[in-house]
C-alpha cells in the first residue's frame, strides 16, 4: 500500500493516542511502511545525502508534526563518526536506518531515580541497524536510554518517530563516568 507523507501524518495522531507499547509497534510498523516506499525515499531521503557536513553531532533534516501535533516524524543526518549522548526521551519512539549504518548502545539503569542528579547505569545490549533490518523502538524514560553513533566512514540517514511528550522535558542526558543525569530542554 502507498503512504506517502500527508496521508501518513494523518495517521500519526491515531497512535497517538494508543497505549504506550501499542503505540510503539505501531510506530515501528509504519515507519518500516514509510520507509520502504521508493517515492518516499526518491523525494525525501536521497536530497539530504548532499547535506552532510563533517559534524560530531547528527543534526535534523526535516520534521514534519501530526496535524494534531501528537506526533513528530524527523529525518537525522549523521556524517561519519557523529553520536548523541546517552540519553532518553520523555515519549516513545521509533526509528529506522534508510542509508548507511547506525549503531545503537542500549543502557538498563541500576537505582531507583530518588537521588537528584545522579543516576547508575549499566550497559545492556549493542546493535548495528541496516536499511532493511526493520524499525527499533524506545519507551519513555528508563525505557529507552540509549545512544545512537554513526561508526562508519560513509554518512547515514535514519527516520525517526516521536509520540506526545510525557512531560515538559525533552528527556534526560546520562553520564555514566560520573553517575549523572540531567534534565534536557529542547533546543
Amino acid at each position: 500500500m502507498f503512504i506517502s507523507i500527508d496521508t501518513g501524518l494523518n495517521e500519526l495522531d491515531q497512535l497517538a493516542e494508543l497505549p504506550v507499547t501499542l503505540a510503539m509497534t505501531e510506530a515501528g510498523l509504519f515507519l518500516e511502511r514509510l520507509v520502504s516506499e521508493p517515492t518516499f525515499l526518491r523525494a525525501e531521503i536521497l536530497p539530504l545525502l548532499g547535506r552532510v557536513a563533517p559534524s560530531r553531532d547528527p543534526y535534523i533534516a526535516r520534521t514534519y508534526l501530526s496535524p494534531m501535533g501528537g506526533c513528530s516524524l524527523q529525518f537525522f543526518v549523521w556524517a561519519p563518526g557523529a553520536g548523541t549522548p546517552i540519553h532518553d526521551h520523555t515519549s516513545w519512539g521509533a526509528y529506522t536506518c534508510v542509508v548507511g549504518s547506525l549503531q545503537e548502545e542500549r543502557y538498563e539503569r541500576l537505582d531507583d531515580g530518588t537521588e537528584p542528579n545522579r543516576a547508575r547505569l549499566r550497559a545492556a545490549w549493542r546493535r548495528m541497524w541496516r536499511r532493511g533490518d526493520g524499525a527499533t523502538t524506545v519507551a519513555p524514560y528508563d525505557g529507552g536510554i540509549h545512544r545512537i553513533t554513526n561508526p562508519g566512514s560513509r554518512p547515514a540517514i535514519s527516520v525517526h518517530l516521536y509520540g506526545p511528550r510525557m512531560g515538559s522535558l525533552d528527556g534526560r542526558d546520562y553520564d555514566p563516568s560520573r553517575d549523572y543525569v540531567c534534565d534536557r530542554f529542547e533546543d
